[in-house]
C-alpha cells in the first residue's frame, strides 16, 4: 500500500507529517521534525526502500545503532496513519464485545502503547457498563457492566521474547462476557 503511505509523504507539509509521527507515539519524538524535514526535502520518495533511507539518514549514527531499524517506528506510524488503525480500534473493539455470547472470552494483543491505551480503555468502559459515578462509591446510575477481566495485561516472559523477538513488545488483556446488559 505505499500508494496511500505516498500521499501522506508527497502530498502533506513538514508539520503535518511531524504532527502524524508525534501524535501516533510510536515514533521517536526527538526525530518526528528531523524525519518530516528529511521527507519533505527529498520528494518525490520512489518507493518504501527510498524512504527508509531518507528516514534512515536523518536520524544520528548513534541512534541508528540500537533499537533495530532506524525507519521501523516511522513506518510503523505512517501504516497507523494510513490505515486508521486507531479510530477504528475502538469501533472494532465494542463491536466484537457486543458479538460475544456469556461466558466467551475476548483476547486482545497490543503491540505498541497507543494500541494498548485504547484496548485498556474499551475493555474498562465494558467492565464499569459505562458508569459515571466517582471511584469508589456505589453505582446510581444503573449501568450494567457486560464483561469482567479475566487477564488485566500480560507481557511476554524472556523466554517468550527470546524464542519470538516480535513477542517482546506484545500485550495481552483478556475479559469474559458476563451479561447482554450494559445499555
Amino acid at each position: 500500500r505505499f500508494e496511500a503511505v505516498g500521499q501522506v509523504v508527497e502530498g502533506e507539509g513538514i508539520g503535518a507529517i511531524a504532527g502524524a509521527l508525534f501524535d501516533l507515539g510510536v515514533s521517536s519524538p526527538q526525530f518526528d521534525v528531523r524525519v518530516a524535514k528529511a521527507i519533505v526535502a527529498h520528494r518525490p520518495i520512489t518507493g518504501t526502500a527510498h524512504l527508509a533511507e531518507v528516514v534512515t539518514n536523518a536520524i544520528p549514527a548513534a541512534t541508528r545503532r540500537r533499537g533495530g531499524h532506524p525507519a521501523k517506528r516511522t513506518f510503523q506510524a505512517l501504516r497507523i496513519e494510513v490505515n486508521q488503525e486507531l479510530e477504528i480500534l475502538p469501533v472494532a473493539l465494542r463491536a466484537a464485545i457486543d458479538l460475544l455470547a456469556p461466558g466467551a472470552r475476548l483476547a486482545v494483543l497490543s503491540y505498541h502503547s497507543g494500541e494498548d491505551r485504547i484496548v485498556k480503555s474499551v475493555m474498562r468502559e465494558a467492565e464499569s457498563g459505562g458508569c459515571t459515578c466517582p471511584t469508589g462509591l456505589p453505582c446510581g446510575c444503573g449501568a450494567t457492566p457486560t464483561v469482567k477481566r479475566v487477564r488485566v495485561r500480560r507481557e511476554a516472559t524472556p523466554a517468550e521474547s527470546a524464542r519470538n523477538p516480535r513477542a517482546a513488545s506484545a500485550r495481552l488483556r483478556v475479559v469474559e462476557k458476563i451479561t447482554e446488559g450494559g445499555k
